[in-house]
């Protein structure tokens, strides 16, 4: 979806709706008349829902009134059903900005106070001023990147809780473990896990050749790590006795790590379907980006891939900026100057993922490596600004390399379109 100003439907009734997760209160002023407002307060499920459009349908037609539309705040999910059923009916869809909603109430109504009855006003008289967001309809394949998308998001969240919690535990249990992140959720580590749980307890009690013999069997570990590995844990029995506590934290560190192993497996699933549907996606559109070469995974395309839809329905960048909320917001009146920052009123994890991107293009031998250490170095600018600066530019990156339909060209990211007119 992006923001977009449509032109008035001919003949055309609005029908305006305020959504929350047990009902629906809608309104349509041009059925209204004397004594009869035109307002309904419904549940928002799906037999109610039908038969009252089915209603209004009819005395629109009773009316001359030919065509409905149906506008609505997006609420996440409450909102779904209510489209879903409209377009079943072969009414138009669409939805308005949150804020301009907000806005408008304090227009209407003169002060900021919000109720469902006066909500679908304020949604109505948005949708009067043109500013609505196109619902979107996309192939089978843009709603099953998305959802994949959200699942591999979730995955991702639950990895990293998991991993806090491993590393909480392990540090009461096992406090002179002093590996690195890589042995522990490496091959080495999970070997430690699977023989001994990573209980310090466990590994003392055996001798030096036992425990490389055990570890051996599941992976190709070091002997020096090995008795690395026993040093520590003898140095921490010696100081932490076996206890009903150790025990504990033991069974905790279990826990946490087979939620670890839970989260990673399900991460795997989600990145093997996002690649697979982005293939998919590129025998349709023959224009989606190969990704090798250029730094970017095939499984971070597709995700921006399933919150974008089709990048074929967008005329330009700047619609794919504002659609993810990193379009810019200045502040200025009279002599004030404001801070210029993104406006972050589109989809948050659109953004997540182009500085998921960013993040592994900044280094120094990496595409953006000079740009962001001039930022930061040079130009003294925060880091997390500057992270923001790469994001924006990998969308118009991806933007140019998507209409170019070419295999990536390094040399052609930041180099302006009058240099490359010049050339060619």
């Amino acid at each position: 979806m992006h923001l977009t100003s449509l032109s008035p439907w001919t003949s055309t009734a609005t029908i305006a709706c305020d959504v929350s997760a047990h009902k629906l209160n809608l309104i349509c002023r041009e059925l209204s008349g004397p004594g009869d407002a035109a307002e309904w307060e419904i549940l928002n499920r799906t037999e109610p829902i039908t038969s009252t459009l089915r209603l209004i349908c009819e005395r629109a037609r009773a009316r001359g009134i030919m065509q409905l539309r149906v506008i609505v705040e997006p609420t996440g999910r409450y909102h779904k059903l209510l489209l879903r059923i409209a377009h079943s009916l072969g009414l138009q869809t669409a939805l308005v900005d949150a804020g301009h909603v907000t806005k408008m109430r304090s227009v209407l109504f003169g002060d900021s106070g919000k109720t469902d009855q006066r909500d679908p006003y304020a949604i109505e008289a948005v949708a009067a001023q043109g500013r609505l967001i196109a619902d979107r309809r996309h192939a089978d394949v843009y709603e099953l990147l998305r959802q994949w998308g959200k699942l591999y998001q979730d995955a991702e969240v639950a990895l990293i809780q998991a991993k806090s919690r491993v590393h909480n535990a392990l540090t009461l249990l096992f406090p002179d473990f002093d590996f690195s992140t890589d042995f522990l959720y490496g091959p080495s580590g999970q070997a430690v896990v699977r023989c001994f749980g990573l209980d310090p307890h466990r590994i003392a009690e055996l001798n030096l050749s036992r425990i490389y013999v055990r570890l051996r069997r599941q992976c190709a570990i070091r002997r020096s790590s090995v008795t690395r590995l026993l040093a520590a844990a003898r140095q921490t029995v010696a100081a932490l006795a076996k206890s009903r506590i150790t025990d504990l934290l033991a069974h905790e560190l279990a826990l946490a790590w087979e939620d670890f192993e839970l989260a990673t497996r399900r991460r795997e699933a989600a990145r093997a379907q996002l690649e697979t549907l982005y293939d998919q996606a590129s025998i349709a559109d023959r224009f989606l980006p190969e990704v090798a070469g250029s730094g970017i995974s095939k499984v971070a395309m597709a995700r921006l891939l399933g919150e974008t839809g089709p990048l074929s329905a967008y005329a330009s960048w700047r619609q794919l900026l504002r659609m993810g909320g990193v379009n810019l917001r200045e502040r200025k009146s009279g002599t004030y100057v404001g801070q210029t920052r993104i406006a972050r009123t589109g989809r948050p994890l659109f953004r997540a993922i182009i500085n998921q991107m960013a993040l592994a293009l900044v280094r120094h031998d990496r595409l953006y490596g000079t740009y962001y250490h001039h930022k930061t170095g040079v130009q003294k600018m925060p880091g997390k600004k500057a992270m923001t600066a790469v994001g924006r530019k990998i969308v118009k990156m991806i933007w140019g390399w998507y209409r170019s339909g070419a295999a990536f060209d390094r040399t052609r990211v930041f180099q302006c379109e009058a240099q490359r007119r010049h050339v060619a």
